[in-house]
């Protein structure tokens, strides 16, 4: 069985990294008061000897090229798996820069792929900040309209579109 509890932390806490029983406690002291099966994972974790620990990061790098060498995806522009959008800015990337070189020299090129993307990869990033980020809602408010969306989805997507998927036109 695995568990996944996330929780959200102004600093990252680095004094535990390197501490599996630091990890424990912290865990067991932000999930505390929670309800529903929560105690007995906290109790379970205890004794589990393959505790994974880590920090939920961006990339925002000020330039995604170098030289004749270009970033696409999460090395240039990680949005943190909270948002839901890697492999989709990834995709957007690499045809965006595949695009922009086509009809000129890298330089230039580069200078283009970015100039064109990273609005979208900013919008997109900033979802991680927004109290309805998808994957992982921080409010019961949220929490619900993640709920009503997943049981509401069809086949086709709809046809408002949230502003961070619909950020950035693609010819």
């Amino acid at each position: 069985m695995h568990a996944f509890l996330n929780f959200a932390r102004p600093e990252p806490p680095f004094d535990a990294f390197r501490n599996p029983e630091a990890q424990r406690d912290l865990v067991v002291m932000d999930f505390a008061d929670a309800g529903w099966e929560i105690p007995g994972m906290l109790a379970a974790m205890r004794d589990a000897d393959d505790l994974f620990f880590d920090v939920v990061s961006q990339i925002r790098m000020p330039r995604w090229s170098s030289g004749r060498v270009a970033l696409v995806g999460d090395a240039a522009y990680a949005p943190s798996f909270l948002t839901g959008q890697g492999s989709s800015l990834a995709l957007v990337g690499a045809y965006m820069l595949a695009g922009s070189l086509s009809d000129r020299d890298h330089a230039a090129g580069f200078a283009a792929y970015e100039h064109g993307t990273r609005e979208f990869v900013t919008v997109n990033q900033e979802q991680v900040r927004e109290e309805d980020a998808a994957l992982f809602p921080t409010s019961a408010r949220a929490l619900e309209q993640r709920n009503d969306m997943l049981r509401n989805l069809s086949t086709m997507p709809s046809a408002e579109g949230r502003p961070a998927h619909s950020a950035l036109t693609m010819t």
